[in-house]
């Protein structure tokens, strides 16, 4: 049986053969023009990096998840859009999304619109453009060819949060994968593969809980909690949910 940290997991692009008529159609659309932000988000939810939502959260989804919630995602993630077009999008209809260089990133279907201050549309999308790098499929892939048994996610917010990865890896007989936030350049150890982050964790209660999820679905069976019990208590209490296992340096002392 193939472990469940080497099976691919779903992606939110079209086919190859679609994505002429999806962009004829997206010329006819209401467009959002992305911020950066917005558009880093999305790469990762299209990868298959906020697997497993298909789409932004549904109304009752976000506020579920607000509420405490952790599934089916362990923070918010809607379009927050302004008014000129949250004022004429209605569900049911789709809008495209544009990078801020006018190219199409993704088509989607609007099914939920409320304001709570801005405007927030949830919805199913279909993503045209892949980035150029590695995904959660191509992490999972090089896992499975290496059979790693386990695979140590360490997600650094600055060059120095790494320390003891290198040797907590060996000793649990991991693959070590670093997982750095935007901005943060790191000297990667021996045998170390790195899949940078394109956007930072939310602040808040939810920081931990969608860190230990992107790292599953990046391939991860571990996450490195660095000096943080509580941390580590919050993911066991959500790893059947989560799907990863805390570990902190103490643990393996």
């Amino acid at each position: 049986m193939i472990p469940a940290h080497h099976r691919p997991i779903p992606e939110l692009f079209v086919s190859p053969d679609a994505i002429r008529a999806l962009q004829e159609d997206a010329a006819r659309l209401p467009a959002w023009t992305m911020d950066q932000g917005q558009a880093d988000e999305l790469a990762l939810l299209l990868t298959g990096g906020c697997a497993p939502l298909r789409g932004y959260m549904t109304q009752i989804q976000h506020d579920e998840v607000v509420g405490g919630a952790v599934l089916p995602w362990p923070a918010p993630l809607v379009l927050t859009v302004g008014d000129d077009l949250g004022n004429q999008v209605s569900p049911g209809e789709d809008i495209a999304l544009r990078d801020r260089g006018g190219r199409v990133l993704a088509v989607m279907s609007v099914t939920d619109r409320w304001r709570t201050g801005p405007v927030r549309l949830g919805g199913r999308v279909k993503g045209l453009r892949r980035p150029d790098h590695p995904g959660p499929n191509g992490m999972r892939a090089l896992w499975r060819a290496r059979n790693a048994a386990r695979v140590l996610s360490v997600q650094p917010g600055d060059a120095g949060d790494i320390g003891a990865a290198a040797g907590l890896a060996r000793r649990l007989d991991a693959a070590l994968l670093i997982q750095p936030f935007p901005g943060v350049h790191i000297d990667l150890p021996d045998d170390a593969v790195i899949a940078p982050l394109p956007i930072a964790p939310p602040e808040g209660p939810h920081r931990l809980l969608w860190q230990g999820a992107v790292a599953r679905n990046f391939g991860a069976t571990h996450l490195l909690v660095e000096n943080d019990p509580a941390g580590r208590d919050l993911l066991d209490r959500h790893r059947a949910a989560i799907g990863v296992r805390a570990v902190m340096p103490a643990d393996m002392a």
